[in-house]
C-alpha cells in the first residue's frame, strides 16, 4: 500500500550531505586510528629487534617480516577501509533517508497540507518516529475535517436566520443553534496546544465564564 510517488529513491545515497559527510568523516578517522594502532601493536617487536639486536641474522630475519608484515597489513587495512566507507555511506543513507523524508512532510504541514505520508523503505530507521508522525497528522486532519464541517453548517444556518429575521422565536431558536455550533468548533479547537496558551490561560478561561453566563439572545444582538 506504498505509494509509489512518495517512494524514495536508493540512488541518491548522499541524500544528506551535510549531515552524512561529517559522520563518514569521523568514522573513517576513528577506523584509521585504530588500525594505525593495531599495526603498531603488531609489527613493534620486530622494529625493535632490527635496532635492539647486534645479531645480524635475527635483524635480517626481523627485517623481512616487519615488511611482509607491513605490506599485508596495509592491504587488509585498505581494504577494511573501503569496505567500511560503502558500508557507512549505506548505514547513514537509511538515517538521513527518513529525515529527508520527514523534513518535506513537515514542510507541507507548514503549508497547511496533511494529505502527505511519510513511507519508509525496508531497514530505514526512524520507523516509530515516522509512525506517530503519520497518526498526529490523521488526528490534525480528521479535527480540522470537523471544524470545516461545523463552520460549513453554521454559515448556513446563519443565511437561513437572514431570511427569518422577522420571526422572533424562530431567530431566537436558530441563536441556539449558532451557540450550539459554536460549541462544538471550541471544543475541537481546544484540543490544540498552541503557543502562547500558558501564558493566556487565564484569560481565555474568563473569555469562556462570560460566554456561558450570558447567553445569546435575540433582544440582546437587536
Amino acid at each position: 500500500m506504498k505509494s509509489r510517488a512518495n517512494r524514495r529513491k536508493l540512488r541518491n545515497f548522499f541524500i544528506h550531505k551535510d549531515l552524512q559527510r561529517p559522520m563518514i568523516v569521523a568514522h573513517l578517522a576513528y577506523l584509521l586510528y585504530v588500525l594505525v594502532a593495531i599495526i603498531a601493536t603488531v609489527l613493534s617487536p620486530y622494529y625493535t629487534d632490527i635496532f635492539a639486536t647486534g645479531d645480524l641474522w635475527v635483524k635480517h630475519f626481523s627485517a623481512n617480516m616487519f615488511i611482509v608484515l607491513l605490506e599485508r597489513l596495509a592491504l587488509v587495512s585498505l581494504f577494511i577501509v573501503v569496505i567500511s566507507f560503502f558500508h557507512f555511506v549505506l548505514f547513514t543513507h537509511k538515517f538521513c533517508g527518513p529525515l529527508v523524508n520527514i523534513g518535506h512532510t513537515i514542510a507541507r504541514v507548514s503549508e497547511s497540507d496533511f494529505t502527505r505520508k511519510i513511507y519508509l523503505r525496508r531497514g530505514d530507521f526512524l520507523k516509530n518516529e515516522a509512525k506517530q508522525i503519520n497518526v498526529m497528522m490523521e488526528a490534525l486532519s480528521n479535527s480540522i475535517e470537523i471544524i470545516k464541517r461545523e463552520n460549513h453548517l453554521l454559515l448556513e444556518d446563519i443565511e437561513d436566520s437572514i431570511q427569518t429575521y422577522g420571526k422572533q422565536t424562530e431567530f431566537d431558536a436558530k441563536l441556539k443553534t449558532f451557540q450550539d455550533r459554536a460549541n462544538r468548533c471550541r471544543v475541537q479547537l481546544d484540543d490544540f496546544q498552541l503557543i502562547g496558551d500558558s501564558a493566556n490561560d487565564t484569560d481565555t478561561g474568563q473569555h469562556q465564564h462570560i460566554v456561558s453566563d450570558n447567553p445569546l439572545s435575540a433582544n440582546k444582538c437587536l
